[in-house]
């Protein structure tokens, strides 16, 4: 199944119109109809945005494979989004998780790529970790949380707010891993037991 068709079977199961999803994700109902159609595919800000008016995560609109009990993903395998604005580019890594409530994605940002995420609600947590180049992270609220990350460095924390990842690095691109951890939305968020 294409991303469209995904979004279309969502938003029908919701009983929300293209103009109910247009209005709940800040995204045209023109752009809607033309992704629904498989005339446009969308960049990943406003797949994000889609998905979060849909109370879902954008792996979820995503084609993925039937639950099997042992499966090699090879290399260059798995659903991935190219953002033609910004060159980011989003590999699911861990399809089969998807189902479990849990996204591994792989990012690849030029210099200058940033990715903008809206709210994922209550509950859900995020783990990213810098593989080469530098991320800066950024979660917006009632306050600012930052950090910037070195190759090996990780951060933990509650995507209940707009948040951002960003290349810092000013000559090479820059590649991380992010899991999505879902398994909780809707609940409150403990990072206690996640600081050292």
């Amino acid at each position: 199944m294409e991303f469209g068709d995904a979004v279309k079977l969502r938003r029908e199961s919701l009983g929300m119109s293209q103009s109910d999803l247009s209005a709940a994700s800040g995204t045209s109902k023109a752009m809607i109809s033309e992704i629904e159609s498989g005339k446009k595919n969308p960049t990943l800000k406003v797949a994000c945005s889609i998905s979060v008016a849909l109370n879902c995560q954008i792996s979820d609109l995503l084609d993925l494979p039937p639950v099997v009990r042992f499966s090699k993903l090879e290399k260059d395998a798995g659903q991935v989004l190219l953002d033609p604005e910004t060159g980011v580019r989003r590999r699911l890594i861990a399809p089969h998780m998807v189902q479990h409530g849990v996204q591994v994605l792989e990012f690849t940002m030029p210099v200058g790529g940033v990715v903008d995420f809206g709210s994922d609600g209550q509950g859900v947590l995020e783990h990213i970790t810098c593989l080469e180049g530098r991320v800066r992270v950024e979660r917006r609220g009632d306050e600012v949380d930052s950090a910037l990350l070195e190759p090996g460095e990780s951060a933990n924390y509650a995507s209940d707010e707009v948040h951002s990842f960003a290349n810092a690095s000013v000559s090479e691109v820059t590649r991380m891993i992010l899991v999505i951890d879902s398994t909780r939305r809707g609940q409150p968020v403990d990072l206690s037991g996640l600081v050292p």
